[in-house]
């Protein structure tokens, strides 16, 4: 089998998604596929909308030159970055009527309304949601990251093609040695005795930030230090947060390689991760599975009706605060200052992850499925 697949993130870039499908494709090889992969070179980090719309009129041009050198394959892998990128792969000569798996990472257009881009219900939204069910009923396969995605999904999808795969996250492969945590502690400056909450990842339109930084500011020099490190839309929120409150202990850390990442998020006494109530059911970000994979709990700060909040819930893996309650996420942090509390609940976090999050698991999962798409 020859499996094509299409993103326009790919390692060296740190973009989740990139990461994910490049756990796919050498699970595919390791089955003795061929796998051709077409990226952009692109970074994620670029986060106005006329760069996004330059890197997606390139991506598409790159992938239209791509068709024509590529053999033809057997099946199709395609994500959602650029959106609609399934749909044009099967308008492109040479690949139409190829089999087509859609991994879905983000649902439009709800993610463009989300945005404040279109008005759901309007002309131009009905438009594209058309277009979105062409795509998903043309696919052989369609694979959603969670419950609540696939129920967003489930009026554009034939029956039987429907499945749902958690992400397995960024370091799952499970906690790392302790000597290694210490040295990320010792090199950031982080003593023993100090609480550290860190917010690692994209830090995208999707996420809330602000009450954490309120928290942090009510707390100020005698509280938790608040890490924050990644990129995206809302980095710049934190920036300026910094320039204006430089008494409250935050502080902004670069993306870590993938090879320092288990003990980057090992070196955190508790993750951050959060969810607006726009975005509830159209994306899920994998904070919730990497934090677990290192044994730390969670503070999820959201409205209920998303993975990672039940995820948190259901494993008892941390905490769970509602969007704008800054007293809640205070007293989330009060309780996360006992050490056997953090504990108890990143254990459980763990446990909840060899389950549910398993990457070996899981990207065996789906690469069966497109296994069975070609087939």
């Amino acid at each position: 089998m020859r499996a094509l697949l299409l993103n326009q993130f790919y390692p060296p870039d740190a973009a989740p998604t990139g990461q994910a499908l490049q756990d796919l494709a050498r699970a595919l090889a390791a089955c003795g596929h061929e796998v051709d992969v077409v990226h952009s070179r692109a970074s994620s980090a670029r986060t106005g909308l006329a760069g996004k719309a330059w890197d997606y009129a390139w991506y598409g041009a790159r992938l239209a030159l791509a068709s024509r050198r590529l053999p033809r394959p057997d099946v199709i892998v395609a994500l959602t970055t650029p959106p609609y990128l399934g749909l044009l792969s099967s308008l492109l000569p040479r690949w139409r009527g190829v089999p087509r798996v859609e991994w879905t990472m983000d649902v439009y257009p709800g993610v463009l309304a989300a945005h404040g881009l279109l008005r759901r219900g309007g002309a131009v939204f009905r438009f594209l949601d058309a277009r979105a069910s062409a795509q998903l009923r043309g696919a052989a396969a369609v694979i959603a990251l969670g419950p609540f995605m696939a129920r967003a999904l489930e009026p554009h999808v034939g029956p039987g093609r429907l499945t749902w795969v958690p992400l397995w996250g960024q370091g799952a492969e499970g906690p790392a040695p302790p000597a290694e945590v210490a040295e990320i502690r010792h090199a950031r400056g982080w003593t023993d005795g100090e609480l550290v909450l860190l917010y690692s990842g994209n830090m995208g339109r999707a996420h809330r930030l602000s009450e954490f930084l309120e928290a942090a500011a009510r707390l100020g020099p005698p509280g938790p230090r608040w890490a924050f490190l990644g990129g995206g839309f809302r980095r710049a929120e934190v920036e300026a947060f910094t320039r204006e409150r430089r008494d409250a202990r935050v502080e902004l850390l670069a993306y870590e390689p993938r090879a320092r990442l288990r003990a980057s998020l090992g070196a955190a006494d508790v993750h951050l991760a959060s969810l607006s109530s726009a975005w509830q059911g159209l994306v899920v970000p994998s904070k919730v599975q990497a934090a677990f994979a290192a044994a730390r709990p969670v503070i999820f700060l959201g409205p209920r009706e998303n993975e990672g909040a039940s995820w948190v819930e259901e494993s008892g893996g941390g905490w769970v605060v509602a969007e704008g309650d800054v007293a809640g996420l205070l007293t989330a942090v009060a309780q996360a200052r006992d050490p056997a509390e953090r504990s108890r609940r990143g254990q459980a976090g763990l446990a909840f992850a060899r389950e549910r999050f398993d990457l070996t698991r899981n990207v065996e999962r789906v690469a069966r499925i497109v296994e069975a798409a070609a087939r």
